[in-house]
């Protein structure tokens, strides 16, 4: 009787350790999530964009660069296939150079597609965009941004861009492209 007692107090000790199976609510996981300041967010995105684009004769707005970034914004590129980490002043520095040793005279980069996400005062924006270098006939560049963002009493800035170029070798996948009406996308 006395194992009978041991071995049942083992087994509801054991018992009550055992975690409850928990039940996936598939109701939530097909709900559309509204971001509450996408249009903000977004703004902010395209603002970035405009800050660095310049028609001919214009130059860069480097003054304005603090309206839509934090001072310790960080860039990150891809570009040549390996890791380049940039301060504000450094890519103002890269940027201007590129310019002078290229002979750009026009420089206009727009976002192609876009999705945010947020929570609370930080947002991520996955941007494809298109880059055109002296005349807008023809796309120079497309590829994929990743803004990192947060919400400052001013509103939201640019913390961090994080690029890669699209090449033959790596295609931009069709979740990062604007759906297309013709082919019944949405």
């Amino acid at each position: 009787m006395k194992n009978f007692v041991v071995i049942a107090a083992l087994a509801m000790a054991i018992a009550a350790c055992q975690t409850p199976e928990k039940k996936v609510d598939t109701a939530a996981s097909t709900t559309t999530y509204t971001v509450p300041d996408d249009s903000a967010i977004t703004k902010a995105v395209h603002d970035a964009y405009a800050v660095i684009s310049f028609k001919k004769g214009e130059k860069p707005r480097f003054d304005e660069v603090g309206n839509y970034f934090i001072p310790e914004a960080q860039m990150i590129n891809f570009r040549t296939g390996t890791l380049e980490i940039f301060t504000l002043p450094k890519f103002k520095e890269l940027y201007s150079s590129f310019i002078t040793t290229n002979h750009i005279e026009m420089f206009y980069e727009e976002e192609a597609y876009g999705k945010t996400e947020q929570f609370g005062k930080i947002a991520h924006r996955i941007s494809t965009y298109n880059t055109y270098l002296n005349t807008r006939d023809s796309i120079a560049e497309r590829g994929v941004n990743s803004f990192q963002l947060i919400k400052t009493p001013k509103g939201w800035k640019v913390s961090c861009i994080i690029w890669d170029v699209e090449s033959k070798a790596l295609p931009i996948p069709a979740y990062y492209l604007p759906p297309n009406p013709l082919k019944g996308e949405q």
